[in-house]
């Protein structure tokens, strides 16, 4: 049985993390999932998940270490999909998400697709040593320092954003697929998005 007080993590076969900080956060974590290959790097890092999902064509067993693995077989989705799946059917609502980013671009803009996709059903909050992603729909206070690089994002046909707290602050500005919001600046510790369609924030780790 699933405790959902739990920290819970994903872990994507992307770039794993250099920063201790980030680290010490998958370590920490109570129940760590590993998507297929990922796993061979957490291991490498002596962290051991909890599980490993996918289909399981690039993950090496070693049964030693007991891991508990659900193999998935449907080339329709990717393995970070069908473990989103497994995340809302055992009402996992709350996740970190790391190595999202790097190696394969292609990957990672498939994954944002997919973040985006499953962002009205999972609190998720993704993690790079260069930025953190945070989904936002509806209004939403971010934690922030001044100067912090803040970049918007939609997938949606458009999305109608108000801003407070930013240095170009957006007032009913109608954002579209593109680059036109990439480089906001915060102004303080906290700044303000409220947008009534799919978004997607990322703040830089420094400035």
């Amino acid at each position: 049985m699933m405790d959902y007080n739990k920290k819970y993590s994903i872990i994507l076969n992307g770039e794993f993390p250099k920063s201790d900080k980030l680290f010490n956060q998958i370590k920490s974590s109570d129940f760590i999932i590993a998507t297929d290959g990922s796993a061979n790097t957490l291991i490498d890092n002596k962290i051991i998940p909890n599980i490993i999902i996918g289909d399981l064509d690039s993950y090496k067993p070693d049964k030693s270490h007991g891991i508990e693995v659900l193999p998935v077989i449907d080339q329709s989705k990717t393995d970070f999909q069908k473990t989103l799946d497994w995340c809302v059917e055992n009402k996992i609502n709350k996740l970190s998400i790391f190595a999202f980013s790097g190696k394969s671009e292609d990957h990672s803009l498939g994954n944002l697709f997919i973040l985006n996709e499953f962002s009205d059903v999972i609190d998720w909050q993704a993690f790079s040593d260069y930025t953190t992603v945070t989904p936002c729909l509806g209004k939403k206070r971010f934690n922030s320092f001044k100067e912090q690089k803040v970049s918007l994002f939609t997938f949606e046909k458009e999305a109608m954003i108000n801003s407070q707290n930013l240095e170009y602050k957006l007032d009913n500005y109608t954002l579209r697929p593109s680059a036109s919001a990439v480089r906001n600046i915060s102004k303080n510790d906290n700044f303000t998005i409220e947008c009534k369609s799919k978004l997607i924030v990322f703040q830089s780790i420094i400035n």
